[in-house]
């Protein structure tokens, strides 16, 4: 049954999406099925210039060449089971090379249903990628369900993103909280984030978009808190080294969740996981970054992309960069006060 259900809703998105125009300057290009059991999986799938090749349930190899002819490859997330992908391209930053993006939405049970995962690919005047994830919600409304999330169009026909999260509102309303958490405009194969001083337009948009009502209310914007998840650097930027992969300690096995009273998930505030627990790199200058960060290497062949979300490819490669001590240069931030960068670009040297 759910089979059924699951191609149905998928023919009726690809109409919508033709018939509709769902969104100016977009374009569905395919969907990728990570289960390699489907009646319709295919393992190698064109998406224009590029080739994405299934490497396993949650991930995909996408791979193409740039304007020099060098091969460049990008390990991305995506849903497998009962999650679906889809891709999508446009030019985003309008520089007349289109780019690629990869949504990875997996139903769960409860509130705050729709969190989707944003894999992009923009490409630059070389024709390199630069990659940018980023987690968000899918619209509601009818007309946009097969848009992966919210973006905006510019009077000057740029289409810019706005993201948004979702929590459980307090008892004793069994509601959603939902909250914008950012503005991105790309420009340059990067994204930025924007502060406009006028939001009018933005809060009615995603109030249209998640149909407001009492169970699911918008909570006021407030983008001086917004943390900067974007991907903008230049190379001009200060460059340090790795010199450390922080792993969990001995005391942060396992996975404890206490609740709180009102339903919310709380951490206690002696527990040793809250730092020590969190898995990320130390710095030359003795700062540590939490989190793992997206990794863009520039070899001699080629470009090579790492999703923050491949783990077991991600440790070796950045236990690689801090070895070999590789410059790195970082990009964008996912907690306010902290290092917790978006991206980590670094030139292998021989």
């Amino acid at each position: 049954m759910w089979s059924f259900l699951r191609i149905w809703s998928f023919f009726l998105a690809i109409c919508c999406a033709s018939l509709l125009g769902a969104q100016p300057g977009m374009r569905y290009l395919d969907e990728i099925d990570g289960t390699g059991t489907g009646t319709y999986f295919r393992p190698s799938i064109l998406l224009g210039q590029a080739r994405a090749s299934v490497t396993a349930y949650d991930q995909v190899r996408v791979e193409g060449r740039d304007a020099a002819g060098k091969v460049w490859r990008a390990l991305l997330p995506i849903s497998g089971g009962l999650g679906y992908t889809t891709v999508w391209e446009a030019d985003f930053d309008l520089n007349s090379r289109p780019d690629l993006l990869i949504a990875s939405e997996f139903p769960k049970v409860g509130r705050c249903l729709d969190a989707v995962t944003l894999a992009f690919l923009l490409f630059d005047e070389r024709g390199k990628p630069i990659p940018w994830l980023i987690q968000t919600l899918t619209p509601f409304q009818r007309g946009d369900a097969t848009l992966p999330a919210v973006f905006s169009a510019a009077g000057d026909g740029k289409l810019k993103l706005v993201a948004t999260n979702c929590e459980y509102s307090a008892p004793p309303v069994l509601g959603e909280d939902r909250s914008i958490t950012g503005i991105y405009e790309a420009k340059d194969a990067m994204w930025r984030l924007v502060r406009p001083e006028r939001l009018d337009s933005y809060i009615a948009l995603v109030q249209r978009k998640y149909r407001i009502r009492d169970v699911v209310r918008l909570l006021p914007v407030t983008p001086a808190a917004w943390p900067d998840r974007g991907n903008f650097f230049d190379e001009t930027q200060a460059q340090t080294t790795i010199h450390a992969v922080l792993s969990a300690s001995p005391e942060c096995r396992g996975i404890r969740l206490p609740i709180g009273t009102d339903g919310r998930v709380y951490i206690d505030p002696k527990d040793p996981c809250k730092e020590l627990g969190k898995e990320g790199i130390q710095l030359s200058d003795g700062s540590t970054c939490y989190g793992w960060p997206t990794v863009m290497v520039d070899r001699s062949d080629g470009r090579e992309i790492v999703a923050e979300t491949a783990r077991k490819e991600l440790e070796p490669l950045l236990k690689e960069i801090a070895a070999k001590r590789w410059p790195v240069t970082f990009a964008g931030q996912k907690e306010l006060g902290k290092c917790s960068p978006s991206l980590l670009w670094t030139r292998a040297r021989n």
